[in-house]
């Protein structure tokens, strides 16, 4: 099987996973490799009404086909805009969601992120299974309004083949809650800190664009 070959693989296997996820994977869904958007630097999605405007970072563009508005809230995917290319410091995928409605929302604007995550409560919605027993928190830092939370579940994954501790950026836009997550997979494993990279930049530019 050829280095795109795999990538293609693992990006259908994402793609649907999390779309069944928030819960918008339909019979209908289809893995379109073409969705890939070239020229957009932004996109624009709608939650509650609420406009919000999200950036790319370097080497990742928006995937159009897999990126879904649904009740719950929006699901927007960036994948490498040249997954072929050896040299390309861009890796796996970059997966943001802004929630119609959470009721995290408030305790994170009143609490500090240190509380919020190691709390039974904060550690469900981090866990694959909503299991607060099942995740660690190795690792919480916030900055500018943007809360990082490093963690482990015990439970594995949510996708196959991806490294088992995640990274996952949080921030309060428009009274919603948005999040920031790269997917890395382990037969092309990005550093964390090339991860944490790759995170940060978006959510800053989410929110220099809200």
């Amino acid at each position: 099987m050829t280095i795109i070959h795999t990538w293609v693989l693992q990006f259908a296997v994402t793609s649907l996973t999390m779309l069944m996820v928030i819960g918008c994977a339909g019979t209908e869904q289809k893995f379109m490799g073409s969705g890939i958007n070239l020229k957009s630097d932004t996109k624009v999605v709608t939650v509650t009404g609420q406009k919000f405007t999200l950036g790319r970072t370097a080497g990742y563009c928006f995937n159009d086909y897999q990126s879904k508005t649904v009740k719950s809230g929006a699901f927007v995917l960036l994948a490498p805009c040249d997954p072929t290319n050896p040299v390309s410091m861009a890796k796996g995928l970059i997966l943001i969601n802004v929630l119609a409605k959470s009721d995290i929302v408030d305790t994170i604007k009143v609490n500090d992120l240190e509380s919020v995550f190691r709390s039974d409560t904060g550690r469900a919605v981090l866990s694959r299974e909503g299991s607060s027993a099942n995740v660690t928190v190795l690792g919480t830092m916030k900055e500018n309004g943007i809360y990082y939370v490093h963690t482990k579940d015990a439970g594995g994954p949510i996708i196959p083949d991806t490294t088992d501790d995640q990274w996952r950026a949080f921030m309060v836009v428009a009274d919603h809650l948005v999040s920031v997550r790269v997917v890395n997979f382990v037969d092309a494993k990005m550093t964390e800190g090339l991860v944490f990279a790759h995170m940060d930049s978006i959510a800053r530019r989410i929110q220099a664009l809200n």
